[in-house]
């Protein structure tokens, strides 16, 4: 078994406290059991939450993206710079020397964009 903080080894002890130890913690106790439910839970690492993070976008393109290229596209719905970004395509070459912007879905890797669908014809 794991030892105990003061090295000994962890096995089945009577433990005592002090009365005024103990109202200490049965208070504490009554605290945590009597809060709020709705709040959110005690988070550590990374201060952003999974909400505000986008790992998926839809996007517009123009003319042709051949493969294994990187092309900037820009994200629908979206006026206010920055408003673009570099998505490689890895898959196949999509789109037509057009000037008219065709739809896309882009999903992030690490710090790398690459495209996963796009509107072909």
């Amino acid at each position: 078994m794991a030892d105990t903080p003061d090295g000994k080894a962890s096995k089945t002890e009577r433990v005592v406290f002090t009365r005024p130890a103990a109202a200490r913690i049965a208070r504490a106790v009554r605290r945590v059991e009597s809060g709020d439910r709705d709040t959110a839970g005690l988070r550590f690492g990374n201060s952003k939450s999974v909400q505000s993070v986008k790992l998926f976008r839809v996007c517009t393109f123009t003319g042709t993206w051949s493969k294994d290229t990187a092309k900037v596209v820009t994200f629908r719905g979206v006026t206010s710079t920055p408003n673009t970004v570099s998505a490689q395509n890895i898959f196949v070459t999509v789109g037509t020397t057009a000037t008219a912007a065709r739809n896309c879905a882009i999903a992030k890797d690490g710090t790398a964009w690459y495209l996963i669908s796009a509107e072909c014809g």
